[in-house]
Parts: structure tokens; C-alpha cells; sequence
């Protein structure tokens, strides 16, 4: 009986985060973060949390939709890694998507964020300190996500430099 009452807070807990993911305003693959610049609080200050407009069905297709296009990218920086130039980390980058509502319509900016390595001799790749994003945008027409602009990559600023500025 304690292990069906150990499985059932699980399930509990696991159902508590999936019914939180609405309340965020940035969703990154891994867990949830926040937007505003009040730190952990979702809110921030300033207006109550806008909720997540993507069903769960929409967000599986968006996740496969990224998956399919970053294939190429992916590729691209483990070339680069191969013939021992600056490259990126996406195999172990994390994925954040913004939606937004605007006018009845809602699209996606989604980020595939990764630090970039230089190779520092006998497969040993060194981080140069820097993070880079690939940058996808995306509208939802219908049930299929179409893209906006191209992916395009973007430096990352460090959480320091951000509030230095």
C-alpha cells in the first residue's frame, strides 16, 4: 500500500507542475521561468501573469516543429566541431519559448540557447565564456506552426552584463 501512496504523490506532484506551466510567461523545456524583472516571482510587479495559450497538443507540435529545423543547425556546429572551429553546443542547448497573443493570433519566439567552445587541442573544447541563441519565430495558422522569419543566431548577454546596462 506505501508504494501505490508514494506513486499517487508523484503523480500529484507531476500533475501540480504540468497545471503551473500556464502561469509562465517564458517556458524553457527544462522548467519554467519568469519573465519581469522582479526575480522569481512570475509577476515581477507588474501585471498579473498572462496564461500560457498553448494546449498541450500545440506545444508537442511546436517542440517537433524546432526539433525538425534546428536538425540542419545542429549538424552545422558539429561539423564545425569536428574541424576544430569556434562552435556552439547544440546538443545540450536549452529550448525557451515565448508566446504571445497579439491581435487574435499567436506566435512563438523560441530560443535555442548553448555556450560556445573553442577546441583547445586533444579534444578538449574550452567555453570561450560566450552564450549564443538560434532565434526561430513562428505563427500558429490553424494547427500547423509557420514560420515567420528564418532562424537567425543572437548573442546571449550574460545576467550580469544585463543589469550592469
Amino acid at each position: 500500500m506505501t508504494r501505490r501512496a508514494g506513486l499517487a504523490l508523484v503523480m500529484g506532484l507531476a500533475l501540480a507542475v504540468v497545471a503551473s506551466a500556464p502561469d509562465a510567461r517564458a517556458i524553457e523545456v527544462k522548467k519554467d521561468i519568469y519573465g519581469g524583472s522582479g526575480g522569481g516571482a512570475a509577476g515581477g510587479g507588474d501585471s498579473a501573469p498572462r496564461a500560457n495559450p498553448l494546449t498541450p497538443a500545440l506545444q508537442k507540435k511546436l517542440m517537433e516543429t524546432i526539433e525538425t529545423e534546428s536538425d540542419s543547425y545542429v549538424a552545422d556546429e558539429s561539423e564545425k566541431k569536428a574541424s576544430a572551429q569556434i562552435y556552439v553546443d547544440l546538443e545540450n542547448a536549452k529550448l525557451k519559448y515565448f508566446p504571445q497573443n497579439t491581435a487574435g493570433k499567436i506566435q512563438v519566439t523560441a530560443k535555442l540557447e548553448g555556450k560556445e567552445f573553442k577546441p583547445a587541442g586533444e579534444g578538449n573544447p574550452r567555453a570561450t565564456g560566450k552564450r549564443r541563441a538560434l532565434v526561430f519565430k513562428y505563427r500558429l495558422d490553424g494547427q500547423n506552426w509557420t514560420e515567420v522569419t528564418k532562424p537567425a543566431w543572437e548573442d546571449v548577454a550574460e545576467k550580469g552584463a544585463k543589469a550592469a546596462n
